[in-house]
């Protein structure tokens, strides 16, 4: 089982390096994308504070509810919405900041009983709050890595 307070360490860091990666984007770059499929830095922030949020929530469900079914969302869908708004990006920094703090604390909190919980995801699998813990830093570092990469693709 791992260690929740591991789990937590990574995750915060995942978060900080997320915010530290997006705030270092120049603002004419925000929007770009290397193909009109890719997401753009800005889409990529919202994305991940969306979805930060949704598992934060799903974690909570897992650690208070009896077997909670877990719905799955379509993202997509939510990028296409938060591109024609054009929102400050730091509305989702902020979001993802102040969503991250309440989700570690319970993280570092968790007992090997509340790891040990499950819910079902609406794709027919069981999800632990370990697991779930895991996922969230995963997901925002591969973020921060998607970021970078569209950087990149914007100075060539």
């Amino acid at each position: 089982m791992p260690d929740p307070e591991l789990l937590a360490e990574r995750y915060m860091a995942a978060v900080d390096g997320f915010i530290e990666c997006v705030r270092k984007v120049p603002g004419d770059g925000m929007d770009f994308q290397d193909t009109k499929e890719s997401w753009s830095p800005r889409d990529i922030c919202f994305h991940v504070a969306d979805v930060d949020s949704m598992l934060g929530l799903r974690l909570r469900r897992i650690l208070g509810e009896n077997y909670p079914q877990l719905a799955g969302i379509d993202t997509q869908a939510s990028v296409k919405l938060y591109r024609r708004s054009r929102l400050d990006t730091g509305l989702a920094l902020d979001a993802l900041s102040a969503n991250s703090a309440l989700t570690t604390g319970l993280i570092e909190k968790l007992t090997p009983e509340g790891m040990a919980r499950k819910g079902r995801h609406s794709e027919g699998h069981d999800v632990t709050a370990a697991d779930l813990a895991a996922f969230m830093a995963m997901h925002i570092e591969a973020h921060i890595k998607q970021v970078k990469r569209t950087m990149a693709a914007a100075r060539k």
